[in-house]
Order: C-alpha cells, then structure tokens, then sequence
C-alpha cells in the first residue's frame, strides 16, 4: 500500500486527526478550502540555512502533488516578528493548502518520476534529516472561510504575510458583519495597490479555550508600509474616508481581542500552472 511521505512526515501527530477527518471530509463539500500550519523549531546551533536544503526537497515531493491538483499549495514562511512572549517556541511555519481536510500526496508514478525505483529509501532520508534539523514542535489545521486577493496574487521572496490570530471578546457573538466591513476594505486596498490579498480563517483542530485564539486574519503585503498606512491616508484619495475607518477599527476592536501578531517572508514555495 503506497503512502503519501507528507502524510510520513506528521504521522505521529496527525495520527488521530486524520481518523476525524476522514469521516468529516465526506459531508463537506469539495470547494472549502483547508491549510495546515506545521510549526517547524530548529535544532540548537542551526539556522534557517540549515532548514533550506531540507524544505527544497520537501517542495519538490510537494510540487508533484500540486500538479497532479492534490494539493492547493505549499509553502515555507520564516518568521520576522512576532509578539509571542515566547519568542524562540518554533522558527518557522510549512503551510500547505488543499480543498480536502485529509492530506493527498502524489501518486506512486509521480514519486517514482522524482526518486525512481529508491522512493522509499529516499524518503526515509529526507524524514531522518528533517527530524535532525527542524522537527515538528505543533500543529494547527484552518478552514479558510473568507478571502480576497489581487487578480494575479501567487506568493513570492519579497511578499510578506501578518497574521493576527484573534478571538471573540463576547463568545458567540455575530461576527460576520464586522468581517464583511473588513473584507470590503481589503477590496479597494487591493484596487489601490496597498494589498496583495487578505483572508480570514476559523481554527478547525485543536480547537479549545486554551489556544487562546478562534480565527486569524492575514494581510498580504509587499513591505511593512502598507500595514502604516492601509487607508493611504495621506494621498488625493484615500481608500477610505478617515471617521470611518476609525469607526471600523473600533468595531474591530469591540469585537475581537488580538491575542497574537506574527509576520513572516515566504521563503520557499510551489506554484500552481494557470487554467
């Protein structure tokens, strides 16, 4: 029985997840979209360097995946900032997105094209040397619910992606209106060229009181300006009037408590053919 090597490579964490999943997948329809965030912590004395060579082979096996339309996308982000008190609890994220919540990974014939007849041999190696240098540390998985992006949005080197994971101030609350408001913003920012793209998702598993946080937002962004200044303020023509966006933010605001704010590069990528 072949086995796809990302599901090899969480094996010990997903184990149980993806025993939920399965069942769940079957009632949901095909479009929603899904992203595992897999948290990546280097080995004392290592850097990001070390991790490259790893995560290359990684997008490699993943690629293949992506062109056979198993997967949505992989991605490698390296974190820049964050204000997480514990500022070294891992180093950098894989992300990677499919329409289905249970992982698919290319095919036996599309792994026998990158390795030929040394698949498993191979495999074995890259888990080995992935566990020696930057070893899953956490696991989250999103349902990315709601999003907006420049027409021809795909990540590159010079794009940065600010993640604000966030909860409701009042439990249960409706939300739903505050995140239109906020997604009809990302809109004309995007018309202006201070956005690349922004999308909200909600934590699927683990979700519980303990994380702290319910959903995130993510603003795509070529530099830190954009997040200065979103509404171009201080141009001819705003993206918005002033007394509104500040009414917006406060709605915001009243609405959601901002637990955490990471902001990360994307390093290493795939990329997916047009249609």
């Amino acid at each position: 029985m072949y086995c796809s090597p990302i599901f090899h490579r969480t094996l010990t964490i997903l184990t149980l997840f993806f025993c939920f999943s399965g069942a769940v997948a079957q009632s949901i329809a095909p479009q929603k979209t899904y992203m595992y965030l897999i948290y990546h912590k280097l080995n004392p004395g290592l850097t990001i360097q070390d991790a490259l060579p790893v995560e290359r082979e990684w997008k490699k096996v993943n690629q293949a995946a992506v062109d056979e339309g198993k997967l949505e996308g992989w991605y490698m982000t390296v974190k820049q900032f964050t204000s997480n008190p514990n500022q070294t609890e891992y180093d950098y994220v894989t992300r990677i997105v499919t329409h289905e919540m249970a992982i698919k990974g290319a095919s036996p014939e599309a792994m026998a094209r990158i390795y030929g007849d040394s698949v498993q041999q191979k495999m074995a190696d890259l888990q080995r040397r992935d566990r020696n240098t930057a070893p899953v540390v956490k696991l989250e998985i999103w349902e990315i619910t709601d999003g907006t992006f420049a027409p021809k949005f795909a990540p590159d080197g010079t794009q940065l992606m600010i993640i604000d994971r966030i909860r409701r101030r009042n439990p249960g609350a409706d939300y739903d209106g505050v995140v239109s408001q906020l997604k009809r913003l990302s809109e004309e920012r995007i018309k202006k060229g201070n956005l690349l793209g922004w999308d909200f998702s909600s934590l699927i598993i683990p979700n519980g009181s303990e994380k702290g946080y319910e959903f995130s937002i993510a603003h795509y962004v070529t530099n830190l300006g954009a997040v200065a200044n979103p509404v171009m303020a201080d141009t001819p023509n705003p993206v918005m009037a002033a007394p509104a966006y500040k009414q917006l933010k406060s709605q915001t605001a009243q609405m959601f408590d901002f637990v955490r704010q990471e902001v990360y590069r994307f390093m290493e990528y795939t990329t997916k053919s047009a249609n």
